[in-house]
């Protein structure tokens, strides 16, 4: 199975750190910026903002099950929830054929997976917006580091596996409805949005088309994108592929040999202490944003290129 070493830039407490193909990013990487103080007025300036930008196109609290509608749910507290997606259901191909260029074998074999569930995701990855509410109505809640590559709508790294669960937990109080991280089914199938090439795109990175060591944007290699910076798939979708990986909530199986196949979060026979993530990141070549590409890293570890983002169970 893949090494953690394949992540790059890894941030944990004792701020070890792994390269993929070369260490001589280390200065980059490694020195941790001071805390700043928390600042609960310039968050909520940030996300009334971001509310007025989207308030025409999208539907609040009550979302209708129709594929596309976007939508945002109110919180207990007088805020708003994460823009929501709402996804179709049905059948894919999860994982790679062998013939896939970069392909890895913990990627098949390919089995048809159904999402016959109605769910909303994330519309884009979380943002240091959505999550810097979350640390401020908690009281006490650790601050994740933006290493100076600033907040608001930038996707919120150094969290763990564990942080993002809490956060998907306490949008469940919040709003009375079953949040949740996604399934690695879930994922791949959302990331895929209808398509069977290696990226949503086509077999090629293409230039410009997302954020990674060799996409061709302004971020590559160097920080996070903002959120939204480049095109959404067919399912309404942004940065699936690059930015920061994404925790599922998925622990670390070597295969999909006796995976079930309706797109359930599997937790049971988990081959390690280790949780999945997809997508790959503005530190990693492309190959590892393939919609099919897998990797285990350790839960409880925090990192500068990882994220996520939620999903929300529909009601039938």
């Amino acid at each position: 199975m893949k090494q953690l070493s394949a992540l790059f830039i890894a941030v944990i407490s004792i701020t070890a750190i792994f390269s993929l193909s070369t260490f001589g990013a280390f200065a980059k990487c490694f020195a941790a910026p001071g805390q700043a103080l928390l600042n609960a007025q310039s968050i909520s300036k940030v996300a009334a903002s971001m509310d007025r930008k989207v308030s025409t196109e999208h539907s609040y609290h009550r979302p209708r099950a129709v594929p596309g509608t976007v939508f945002r749910d109110a919180l207990k507290d007088g805020g708003q929830g994460p823009q929501m997606v709402v996804l179709p259901t049905g059948r894919f191909q999860m994982g790679s054929p062998p013939t896939e260029a970069g392909r890895d074998s913990d990627e098949g074999p390919v089995r048809t997976v159904t999402i016959g569930q109605g769910i909303a995701m994330g519309r884009y990855e979380v943002t240091f917006a959505d999550y810097d509410h979350f640390v401020v109505a908690q009281g006490g809640t650790r601050r994740p580091s933006d290493f100076t590559w600033g907040r608001g709508r930038r996707p919120v790294i150094d969290v763990n596996w564990n942080e993002a669960q809490a956060y998907a937990a306490w949008l469940s109080d919040q709003t009375g409805k079953p949040y949740r991280l996604p399934s690695e089914a879930e994922w791949e199938y959302a990331a895929r949005a209808g398509t069977t090439t290696a990226y949503r795109w086509g077999d090629g990175i293409g230039v410009n088309r997302a954020n990674c060591d060799g996409c061709g944007s302004e971020w590559d290699y160097t920080q996070t994108a903002p959120v939204g910076s480049f095109a959404a798939n067919a399912f309404g979708l942004y940065d699936m592929h690059g930015n920061v990986w994404e925790w599922t909530g998925y622990c670390g199986h070597g295969s999909y040999r006796g995976r079930p196949t309706d797109g359930r979060v599997w937790m049971s026979d988990c081959a390690s202490t280790s949780a999945l993530v997809r997508g790959g990141s503005w530190a990693d070549v492309p190959r590892f944003l393939r919609s099919a590409f897998r990797l285990r890293v350790t839960p409880s570890n925090r990192y500068r290129n990882i994220g996520f983002r939620p999903v929300r169970d529909l009601s039938p």
